[in-house]
C-alpha cells in the first residue's frame, strides 16, 4: 500500500489512469487523501478516475461480448450454463440493464462478473457505458469523499473492503454451487 502512495505522490496523474482501471474504489479514497495533502486536484483525480474505471469495464464488457474462446464455453458448461440459461441472462439483461449493470458495479468482488455477462448478453454498448458512466460518477464521489474526510484511515477502510469483497465472492460462489447442484438434482 506504501508503495501505491509513492506512486501516486511522484508520478500523480500519469499513473493515476492505469490504476484506476485497475482498480478504482481503493485508489479513490488513497487519491482523496492525498488530495488533501495538496497532491491531487480533486475535480481533476476525479474525472481521471472515473474515466480509467469506464475503461476498465469497456474492456471487460468487450471480452464478454466478443470472447467467446474454447475454454470460456468448456467451463460455462460445466458450471451449468447451458445456451438456455444464457439467453434467459440475456432476457433478463435486456429487461433490467439499469439494476444489472448498477449492481454489478456497486458490488465489489463480483462486479466483473456482472460486467462481463452484461457483454455476452449483447447490451448495446451506448446502454451499457451510460449506465456505467451515471453508476461510476455516483461511486466515485462518494470514494474520493470518504478519501478526503477520512483519508487516513485507507488502510482500515481497505481492511474492510477486503472483507465485503472476500464475503461477495464467497456469496457468488455458493449460490453458484447451489444452482449447479440443483440442475444436477432436477436431472436425476
Amino acid at each position: 500500500m506504501e508503495n501505491i502512495i509513492y506512486l501516486l505522490s511522484h508520478y500523480r496523474y500519469v499513473i493515476l489512469l492505469p490504476l484506476a482501471i485497475v482498480e478504482g474504489p481503493i485508489i479513490a479514497i488513497i487519491v482523496g487523501m492525498l488530495c488533501t495533502k495538496g497532491f491531487f486536484n480533486p475535480a481533476y483525480a476525479y474525472a481521471v478516475i472515473v474515466f480509467g474505471d469506464l475503461i476498465g469495464d469497456s474492456i471487460v464488457y468487450m471480452l464478454g461480448r466478443w470472447g467467446k474462446s474454447k475454454f470460456l464455453r468448456k467451463v460455462s458448461r460445466r458450471l451449468g450454463f447451458t445456451d438456455a440459461k444464457m439467453d434467459s441472462a440475456r432476457i433478463f439483461f435486456e429487461a433490467n440493464p439499469n439494476k444489472t449493470i448498477s449492481l454489478s458495479k456497486v458490488v465489489l468482488g463480483v462486479g466483473v462478473a456482472g460486467i462481463f455477462m452484461a457483454g455476452n448478453a449483447k447490451v448495446p454498448y451506448n446502454k451499457f457505458i451510460s449506465i456505467c458512466l451515471v453508476t461510476s460518477a455516483l461511486q466515485y464521489i462518494v470514494y474520493i469523499g470518504i478519501g478526503l474526510l477520512f483519508g487516513q484511515a485507507y488502510i482500515q477502510i481497505n481492511h474492510y473492503l477486503n472483507y465485503f469483497a472476500s464475503f461477495s465472492i464467497i456469496a457468488a460462489i455458493a449460490l453458484l454451487l447451489f444452482f449447479f447442484i440443483k440442475s444436477k438434482l432436477k436431472k436425476i
